[in-house]
């Protein structure tokens, strides 16, 4: 080692850190780090003492709670009297925050002493604090708030929830409580006894609703003496339990099975041969049944069928339909064929008029090509069965055209009550003029559903409405986009509807507060009003007492 360094290291205390050039400057200035903390710890102490003492003094505060507060305060010292110890000195270690001279509350002008739970607030444009009792009492009625909002905001929620599930918030009759306590607890009945079909059309429904339907919940709904059953999902109930209802309900007459994915075809047999009474089938999604058994089927059936309804399945084939018709088609009343990508030719559709005599219900909506139902065919069907015919379903069958309405449906058609014309943008106000007008052997329609006619406007519309003002029930006018305004004002000064129930007039941009009070005041037994996609359908509406407005953006939760 050089001289100088060892003469330096003599002279110079050695620096060994970040913190030693300060440990060693203190010492130089005689400042001792042990005898200032002793002096801060005793300084701790007798603030304590005081702190103590001033704390008993308040009459409000609980001993549980001045311990808290002084475990806080001496904790947050202690923390800062080690990092003191440490060296680790500053003009802010001693500011003083913990020492504060006692403020007033900004509430009751109570003096008191700050601390870590006291509650920080702003009043009349100053920023104090709370004292505890003000602060506890400040934080209950915060919780009273955000309880009450929460209820408030649930409140809102159940009626949103039962306008859109078409429901009135009173209180339900015994017979409802008593239906809805078994479909809740289903897993625990053994046997549901002596209960009306009513009633056990009801329960089945809302266990479809709550998919709550299996193999075992089904079995409590077969009798012995039951001639009607309706299962409306029936997804959960097996091809074994499916077998069961042959065995326990022999005098079926009519069955409606619903989401029937698991239905097979010795099921379908089955029923064929078991159920001698049965003459009214309804099945929807039945796509395991093949095409042979479709034709055993109704050579089983022969002419007992006198309803049969079949959608969604793509295995009833143009064979199935020539085999329904010939074995069953003289004595039928009532068809559905209705999304079945199966039926793809033209000529199967084509002899439905040689064998349908006797039709009430016609239901041909959704086929798989737009030219297999055109006007000829329809015109053809009703020529036949046009005095009988009192319900035609053609949703989906885009290819037809104001022709059918002209040489069909006024010609043949006395008592036509309900009609679907869904998405037929072919038809026009033309068509709607010629039926209409001077239609005298038709005494009104009932149901109307002309959702998606996007060629209609307001001059076809009020030809129809003029003609069936007086019997309609049930309209369908969704996303009709022409409709003006002007003929809700022309209605408001010319007709009322006294039975007209449900009407839906959702994304008909013309519809306004207007409008809905014109038709609260000329429908009087007006019950639900759709208007999904009219924004300018506000809560400032004149509605009247017992009418129920869907869809406007006000109501949202």
């Amino acid at each position: 080692m050089s001289r100088r360094k060892a003469d330096k290291k003599e002279n110079e205390p050695e620096v060994r850190g970040p913190n030693s050039a300060l440990t060693a400057f203190l010492r130089e200035q005689g400042i001792d780090a042990g005898a200032i903390r002793r002096r801060y710890e005793q300084s701790l102490l007798t603030e304590r003492n005081e702190q103590t003492s001033h704390l008993y003094e308040q009459e409000d505060e609980s001993f549980e709670e001045n311990e808290i507060i002084l475990a806080a305060i001496e904790k947050r010292r202690r923390k800062r009297a080690e990092a003191n110890a440490d060296g680790s000195y500053s003009d802010s270690s001693f500011s003083g925050d913990d020492l504060k001279d006692s403020h007033y509350c900004m509430n009751c002008d109570r003096e008191f002493r700050i601390t870590v739970y006291s509650k920080k607030v702003e009043k009349d444009g100053k920023v104090g604090y709370l004292c505890i009792k003000c602060t506890r009492f400040q934080i209950e009625q915060e919780g009273r708030k955000k309880k009450a909002a929460f209820e408030a905001r649930k409140k809102r929620k159940k009626l949103a929830s039962a306008l859109l599930n078409r429901q009135e918030l009173k209180i339900p009759s015994l017979q409802d409580i008593c239906i809805k306590l078994l479909s809740t607890h289903i897993d625990d009945v053994h046997a549901l006894g002596d209960i009306s079909v009513v009633s056990m059309n009801k329960i089945s429904r809302i266990l479809s609703k709550n998919r709550s339907l299996n193999n075992r919940t089904m079995m409590l709904f077969l009798d012995a003496t039951l001639k009607h059953l309706e299962f409306w999902d029936c997804s959960n109930i097996d091809m074994a339990y499916l077998d069961k209802i042959t065995t326990f309900c022999p005098k079926l007459e009519s069955i409606t099975l619903n989401m029937c994915g698991q239905l097979h075809n010795s099921n379908l047999i089955s029923f064929a041969q078991n159920l001698l009474s049965l003459n009214s089938v309804v099945l929807n999604g039945p796509f395991l049944i093949s095409e042979p058994t479709w034709i055993q089927f109704f050579e089983l059936m022969n002419e007992k069928l006198r309803l049969f309804h079949v959608s969604n399945t793509h295995r009833f084939s143009d064979q199935c339909l020539q085999s329904l018709l010939t074995n069953c088609g003289g004595r039928l009343e009532s068809l559905s064929l209705s999304r079945l990508d199966g039926l793809s030719s033209k000529a199967a559709y084509d002899v439905l008029p040689y064998h349908l005599k006797n039709l009430k219900l016609l239901d041909l909506s959704n086929p798989f090509k737009e030219n297999l139902i055109d006007d000829n065919l329809i015109i053809s069907i009703l020529s036949v069965n046009g005095g009988s015919i009192e319900t035609l379903l053609l949703d989906g069958c885009s290819g037809l055209t104001d022709l059918f309405l002209v040489k069909g449906v006024k010609k043949f058609c006395p008592f036509l009550k309900r009609i679907s014309l869904e998405s037929l943008d072919q038809v026009t106000d033309n068509g709607f003029t010629q039926l209409f007008d001077g239609w005298n052997i038709n005494s009104g329609l009932i149901e109307v559903n002309l959702k998606r006619c996007s060629g209609l406007t307001d001059r076809g519309l009020f030809t129809f409405l003029s003609h069936s003002a007086s019997s309609l029930v049930s309209l369908n006018l969704n996303s009709v986009y022409s409709l003006s305004r002007t003929l809700f004002e022309t209605l408001s000064r010319t007709l009322r509807f006294p039975l007209l129930t449900t009407l839906d007039l959702g994304f008909v941009r013309s519809v306004d507060d207007k409008a809905i009070a014109i038709l609260s005041r000329i429908c009087p037994k007006l019950k639900e009003l759709e208007v999904y996609g009219n924004n300018r359908c506000t809560q400032r509406a004149r509605i009247r007492r017992g009418l129920k407005v869907l869809g406007r953006q006000s109501d949202s939760i």
